[in-house]
């Protein structure tokens, strides 16, 4: 999830706490994000998990793997890939940890 996405889903929380409308945190979101932001039915929809009770943003879903791209790790992954082009992915991975 992009940093946008989470950034609104946390807005979205926070004005559904001080009881704004789903209507209004819509227009109030697409004002600031426009192109970027949620569509209306996503932002009904954790209104609605949000009334129901939910109280997390779940950032990270169990099973879902940890990206860390920096340039470091890329450097790494790039020489591995040229010292064998041939070599399995999994191979590579386990050479990264």
């Amino acid at each position: 999830m992009d940093s946008s996405r989470t950034a609104q889903r946390v807005v979205i929380q926070f004005l559904r706490a001080e009881g704004e409308h789903a209507s209004q945190i819509y227009r109030r979101l697409k004002e600031v994000y426009g192109e970027q932001c949620l569509s209306r039915c996503t932002i009904f929809r954790w209104c609605q998990r949000y009334e129901a009770g939910r109280v997390n943003i779940d950032l990270l879903r169990p099973g879902q793997a940890h990206v860390v791209t920096n340039s470091d790790t890329i450097s790494a992954v790039d020489e591995l890939i040229r010292q064998n082009r041939r070599s399995p992915h999994m191979k590579l991975l386990s050479n990264c940890r």
